[in-house]
């Protein structure tokens, strides 16, 4: 099977290495080639093996980082449509409904993306979406525990990606500089996404 293309779309810059780490390591494994397009701005260093060329990110006045700050879904689709004809990704991958934590820009992140993929996603080229699975509260602090209940509990059609390491978390959120605070350590240490994600497809 060929390798994939794929675009991983975020609200941050320290998204990648919260909640998206296992399933970089997975693409990492199977040899993909992974873009992420960030929908706003800060230090974007840490990615691992994704080398910088193929990390975008957007700075836009109608794009702030805010937990109660609304992003137009039109704004988040025509960057991503943007991002798509420059890179020509077959895969997408982004947060669900819930973005985790229900943060507005990571919910807005999801909104904007099934928006373009219902109506131009085939145009451009996209062929796969997935949508990580956002878990309940006491799941989410299960850390490497919840690899076991992840493959039991997985919905119908999903993907289970496992083998995210903490050093390899730890190692890119300590990049994020402006984020290497003493809950988002705590946060990572504890995480659930720190060692599994959960795949849903993206319809």
């Amino acid at each position: 099977m060929p390798p994939s293309s794929v675009l991983l779309v975020t609200a941050h810059p320290d998204d990648e290495a919260m909640f998206f780490a296992p399933s970089l390591a997975h693409y990492a494994r199977h040899g993909d080639l992974v873009t992420i397009l960030c929908l706003s701005t800060g230090d974007a260093d840490g990615l691992g093996r994704i080398p910088a060329d193929r990390v975008t990110v957007v700075d836009h006045p109608r794009l702030r980082d805010g937990v109660a700050t609304a992003w137009p879904e039109a704004t988040v689709a025509d960057l991503v449509a943007a991002e798509l004809q420059k890179r020509r990704c077959d895969t997408v991958l982004t947060f669900d409904a819930r973005g985790v934590s229900g943060h507005a820009n990571h919910t807005a992140v999801h909104r904007g993306v099934r928006s373009l993929l219902q109506t131009r996603g085939p145009a451009l080229g996209v062929t796969s979406a997935w949508q990580l699975v956002s878990l309940g509260l006491p799941r989410k602090f299960l850390s490497i525990a919840d690899t076991w209940l992840s493959r039991t509990l997985a919905p119908r059609g999903a993907l289970v990606l496992a083998g995210g390491s903490l050093g390899t978390s730890l190692a890119a959120m300590r990049a994020h500089a402006s984020q290497w605070v003493w809950y988002r350590k705590l946060f990572v240490l504890l995480s659930s996404y720190t060692y599994v994600n959960t795949l849903a497809p993206l319809n």
